[in-house]
C-alpha cells in the first residue's frame, strides 16, 4: 500500500499542488514528483491534477508514470504554516544558495522582491525562514529549477524526522486536509528517520507550446543506468 502527501499551493482547494511525495512502505521510501511532472492523461502538469479532478485524477496521473498509489491525503497551505509555526529545525547547507524571494510569502514575486541566501555549514530554520528553504524558486544565478528546489524539500523532510517531529500537527483541523482510500494514515505512520528519500527519475526539461515542462525518461536511459551502477557500488 502507498499514499501520496500533496500541499496546496494556497490556502484553497482549487489551487495546484505544490508539493507531492508518495509514502512506500514497503520500498521504505518516500519518493518525491516533480510539480511540473507532464501528464498525458489531461495534457498539463501533475501539479494541476489536483484541483482538476482531485484524489482520483492525482493517483492516475500517478499510475501513468508507474507510480502505485491506494491512498491519497492532501493539505491547504494553512495545515503546514499551523504545523511549522512554532518549529525550529537545523538543515545542513554544502555551498551558499542565493534565491530572490517575494516580500511576503503568500504575495506574487511579480509585485516585489528580496534576496535571501543560505550559507554553509548550516541554519536553524524558524518562522519565515523554513518557508523561503521549502519555497524559494528564482535564483539569483538565473539557474532555476524545481528539481534543485526537491533537494531541499528532502533536507527538510529528513532533519524533521531524525528530530522526531510530530507530524500529526497537520492533521488537527479537518477543515485543512482531505483524504482518499482506507490506508491513509496507517502508511504515514509508518515513517522512519532511516527511509531512503528519493525524486522520480530519470527526469528531463522539455518544452512542450509555450510550457517548460518535466518529462520522466526511460528507466533505460545510460544516464539512468550508470547512476544505478555507481550507486550500488558507492552503497556496497
Amino acid at each position: 500500500m502507498s499514499t501520496v502527501v500533496s500541499i496546496m499551493d494556497r490556502d484553497s482547494w482549487s489551487e495546484r499542488t505544490d508539493n507531492i511525495a508518495v509514502v512506500e512502505p514497503l520500498k521504505k521510501r518516500i519518493l518525491f514528483i516533480p510539480r511540473d511532472l507532464w501528464c498525458d492523461t489531461m495534457q498539463n502538469r501533475i501539479n494541476t491534477a489536483f484541483r482538476t479532478g482531485g484524489h482520483e485524477l492525482l493517483i492516475s496521473c500517478l499510475h501513468e508514470h508507474e507510480v502505485e498509489v491506494d491512498a491519497s491525503l492532501c493539505l491547504r497551505r494553512t495545515a503546514t504554516a499551523e504545523s511549522l509555526r512554532d518549529a525550529q529545525v537545523y538543515v545542513p547547507i554544502r555551498k551558499v544558495m542565493r534565491f530572490w524571494y517575494p516580500l511576503h510569502p503568500t504575495r506574487p514575486i511579480e509585485e516585489g522582491r528580496k534576496p535571501i541566501v543560505f550559507t554553509p555549514p548550516g541554519e536553524l530554520l524558524s518562522g519565515e525562514r523554513i518557508h523561503q528553504w521549502m519555497g524559494a524558486r528564482y535564483t539569483i544565478d538565473k539557474r532555476n529549477s524545481d528539481l534543485r528546489r526537491l533537494d531541499r524539500h528532502i533536507t527538510l523532510l529528513r532533519s524533521l524526522l531524525e528530530q522526531n517531529f510530530d507530524f500529526t500537527r497537520l492533521i488537527t483541523n479537518k477543515e485543512y486536509y482531505s483524504t482518499y482510500g482506507a490506508s491513509v494514515f496507517e502508511d504515514l505512520t509508518q515513517v522512519e528517520a532511516d527511509w531512503k528519500l528519493e525524486v522520480l527519475g530519470p527526469v528531463a526539461h522539455k518544452k512542450i507550446g509555450r510550457r517548460l515542462v518535466v518529462i520522466k525518461k526511460s528507466r533505460f536511459h545510460p544516464k539512468y543506468v550508470l547512476k544505478k551502477i555507481i550507486s550500488r557500488f558507492t552503497d556496497s
